[in-house]
């Protein structure tokens, strides 16, 4: 994981807030801009995959951030930001479940799933479970790699999603997890959130309005006057065309929390209730 300060030396490091935020490019519309302008937020980011950043809140090492949806559910004592979420309302395209057999047939099947991302592991056993009956045999790994011959399928998230698409499409079944979700229940898919620590608000309820505002403020430059610099850090990191990266954050990706939003965050997580995927009975 990345620490950036986000600090003059004169000031009080130890004081601020703890910020964590996803190093994937789905987030880059909120991150540029919150560069661009980092005397608005007063706090020490730390970078890092969902799972990293889960990890520090459970180990209360971060005060508020992105975090995967089904961490924020399984926990009891956070509070979202508001009007700031990463969702999608139909395709994602960057949440990918490639198959070598059809759906009804994946049962007992060896299934690679990525180590970064609850929300879409437990995403993809509910819609598994709930619409085929299949129970899946998930193998965790770094990278899931679907040309191996022992596995049967793979999800993929976040930028390998990106990067794998298009060849793994031309050679194996392929279901975007956000438009599977969407054609079922007619809801946006919240796959991550913003939220901090209840007892960090509690005391410092100034500063959390203020950091909500900036990061609303920092989205909405981030699609719309800063895109352009927001597709050029991405072709930096990824070897994806303009084209491409613009139809992502636009058409696909969705960074607001509606009425519906919740609605649909709700309704997974009462099926991740059904299924008893969550370990904590508060969720």
């Amino acid at each position: 994981m990345q620490t950036l300060p986000n600090v003059k030396e004169d000031q009080n490091i130890r004081a601020l807030a703890r910020l964590g935020q996803i190093n994937f490019i789905n987030s880059l519309p909120v991150v540029v801009p919150m560069l661009r302008h980092c005397d608005e937020i007063k706090a020490r980011i730390v970078f890092g995959t969902p799972s990293e950043l889960n990890s520090q809140y459970a180990k209360k090492k971060l005060d508020l951030g992105a975090m995967s949806s089904f961490f924020y559910l399984e926990s009891s004592d956070m509070q979202l930001l508001p009007d700031l979420s990463i969702s999608s309302i139909g395709a994602v395209g960057s949440v990918l479940f490639f198959s070598k057999k059809d759906l009804k047939d994946l049962g007992n099947c060896k299934i690679a799933v990525p180590m970064s991302s609850a929300t879409s592991i437990n995403l993809l056993r509910v819609l598994l479970q709930e619409h085929h009956g299949v129970e899946p045999c998930l193998v965790p790994a770094e990278s899931p790699d679907l040309d191996c011959s022992d596995l049967d399928a793979a999800l993929v998230i976040g930028d390998r999603a990106l990067l794998v698409d298009p060849d793994w499409t031309s050679k194996f079944q392929r279901w975007d997890m956000g438009a599977w979700w969407h054609q079922t229940y007619n809801l946006p898919m919240t796959f991550g959130v913003w939220a901090a620590k209840n007892s960090w608000v509690e005391s410092n309820k100034e500063t959390f309005s203020e950091i909500s505002a900036a990061l609303v403020r920092a989205r909405q430059e981030g699609l719309s006057t800063a895109l352009d610099e927001v597709i050029a850090e991405s072709m930096e990191r990824l070897p994806l065309s303009r084209e491409r990266l613009r139809k992502y954050f636009i058409e696909e990706l969705n960074f607001e929390f509606t009425p519906a939003h919740r609605k649909g965050l709700d309704l997974y997580r009462s099926l991740c209730r059904k299924h008893q995927l969550f370990t904590s009975n508060l969720a």
